[in-house]
């Protein structure tokens, strides 16, 4: 099964955001695709009540805690309204907010201490990929976020190269399938009881196909093109 992950980021409105949530409602469960959407952080309590809650993902989360902390969006909150899964590390996170791979391993273990399933986003800037150290890059990441004497249960990791992302620019399919070999080799010195790595960065209808089935490729991390219904039709 593929993993389907479509990041809404701040593209809909909360109408816009449940007339896709009910067009993916009405999909058929399957054998093939798990679907799960990811609205702005402040939709969550309307759409859960509406649709099925363990089918959307938080887009971040704040680890101020409850309390004096305006503008903050606590673990709690995704909790009482039975979110399943939640986006770590996404990179417009890094580069607006400024979090880095030390506050992500915090988010990873609060995520995990409340039974949330992290998808936790790594990938390397244009400057390191011409420079051909990704691999190099990306190992540091995730030697900083996991710890090998930690036993992890379920982990979605999404590669997600930050040259890609919006830029309609994708790697060549035989790159992005030797990067997730990669990952999945070096995740081997770690303890997981499930990983599955996707991938993420311009996908869209005319490559999301070809990324599927490539063999290292547990599923895809969609941004803008899911926010057209044609695009979340073809899961159909």
């Amino acid at each position: 099964m593929k993993y389907i992950i479509f990041n809404w980021k701040s593209y809909l409105n909360l109408k816009e955001s449940e007339n896709l949530s009910n067009i993916i409602s009405k999909i058929k469960k399957s054998k093939n695709y798990k679907i799960i959407s990811a609205p702005n952080n402040f939709f969550h309590l309307s759409l859960s009540k509406k649709f099925k809650a363990n089918t959307f993902a938080a887009q971040n989360f704040d680890l101020d805690g409850r309390g004096a902390s305006t503008g903050s969006l606590d673990i709690s909150h995704l909790i009482e309204n039975n979110i399943k899964y939640t986006l770590i590390g996404h990179s417009e996170m890094r580069s607006n907010h400024g979090e880095n791979d030390k506050i992500i391993h915090k988010k990873l273990e609060l995520s995990i201490e409340n039974k949330l399933i992290p998808i936790v986003c790594i990938g390397e800037s244009l400057k390191v990929y011409k420079s051909k150290k990704t691999k190099n890059f990306l190992n540091n990441q995730i030697k900083t976020i996991f710890k090998k004497s930690h036993m992890y249960e379920d982990i979605i990791l999404a590669y997600e190269p930050l040259w890609s992302i919006g830029t309609g620019l994708t790697p060549d399919l035989s790159e992005i399938n030797e990067i997730c070999k990669f990952l999945s080799n070096i995740l081997k010195k770690y303890s997981f009881k499930k990983i599955n790595i996707l991938y993420g960065g311009s996908v869209n209808l005319s490559n999301v196909s070809d990324i599927l089935n490539l063999q290292f490729v547990d599923g895809v991390l969609v941004g803008s093109a899911s926010t057209n219904s044609s695009f979340i039709n073809y899961f159909k």
